[in-house]
């Protein structure tokens, strides 16, 4: 099932999977010093898939009214 664009490999996602910056700044659209401010990043370190999920909960929850 495809949503937003997005293909459904069947596979899932390994928390090993590094997710770069720059590649997450295309896929989004956002430059990539807006992405490390609003998720608390201080270096351009790929991030786990794990950390990122948790980086944009945290971002989401404290953005929610």
């Amino acid at each position: 099932m495809g949503t937003l664009g997005l293909k459904d490999t069947g596979k899932p996602e390994s928390s090993e999977t590094g997710v770069s910056l720059g590649s997450l700044a295309e896929l989004t659209g956002f430059p990539i010093d807006y992405i490390k401010r609003e998720l608390l990043l201080d270096s351009e370190k790929d991030l786990s898939v794990e950390e990122l999920r948790e980086r944009v909960l945290a971002y989401l929850n404290s953005a929610a009214v």
